[in-house]
């Protein structure tokens, strides 16, 4: 189940977030990055400690949107929050578990390697709609990653895992819309073949079967005037996913 709370939290880096509607007449917590240095895909030290303390009274709890898959790592900040242990589901079309060039940089394409390795309370990982060409970058955690690749979502014995894992410990989703067909939405990455439809139903069954703590959705397409109907694309999206929460935690 899922319960999402009355107030969401909306991150702006790019400003995209200026462009688009779904968000309002809601009840937000908004967060305005613009000015901030360091953060495109890497976070700098300096990055990190301002977007923490900015975040440090907010809880875990609920929808957080974190603009486009560059700033996937702030997913990292809301895990630390949690204290219990959880598991975490991440819907991407990458492995996000690459290890950096210099061991202290955070990026988003190493923030689940760093949280398995230094988040007490995670775990396990599980990786849904991740490309097969991904799966030769993750490394060896044995018993913490499980995952479910682009054209295999269906695997009968990882489910079996899956489904043993949402009845001893509550999930944070963490969605990236990459993982879904450009026919669905565009963003700045290579993307995955999955339907929304596919992408509902698998949702759905996560929370009927577990407690979800939070939930944090980037993915957004850059923002570029060239880009509007990409923009307005991602926006309904947005608005799509929030109905779709809203119903599923009546």
């Amino acid at each position: 189940m899922f319960k999402q709370q009355k107030k969401m939290t909306v991150m702006d880096f790019t400003g995209i977030y200026e462009n688009e509607s779904f968000y309002k007449h809601k009840n937000i917590e908004w967060l305005d990055l613009h000015e901030l240095q360091g953060v495109y895909g890497y976070c700098s030290q300096e990055a990190r400690k301002t977007i923490e303390d900015k975040i440090k009274y907010l809880s875990p709890e609920g929808i957080h949107f974190i603009d486009s898959g560059n700033f996937h790592y702030v997913s990292e900040f809301w895990l630390e929050k949690i204290k219990q242990d959880f598991v975490l589901v991440v819907f991407d079309h990458h492995s996000d578990m690459v290890k950096p060039m210099f061991s202290d940089i955070l990026s988003c394409g190493s923030w689940i390697l760093n949280s398995l390795e230094n988040n007490r309370y995670l775990k396990k990982v599980i990786l849904i709609g991740i490309d097969e060409k991904q799966v030769a970058l993750i490394p060896k955690h044995p018993g913490k990653v499980l995952y479910l690749k682009d054209d295999d979502l269906e695997n009968l014995d990882v489910w079996k895992k899956i489904d043993d894992l949402l009845h001893h410990y509550p999930l944070y989703i963490s969605i990236d819309k990459d993982v879904l067909s450009k026919r669905v939405v565009e963003t700045d990455w290579d993307q995955g073949s999955m339907q929304l439809i596919e992408f509902k139903i698998l949702l759905a069954y996560l929370f009927k079967n577990s407690h979800t703590i939070g939930i944090d959705i980037c993915g957004e397409c850059a923002n570029e005037v060239s880009l509007l109907k990409e923009i307005k694309t991602d926006d309904l999206l947005n608005e799509k996913i929030i109905s779709f929460l809203k119903e599923e935690g009546k």
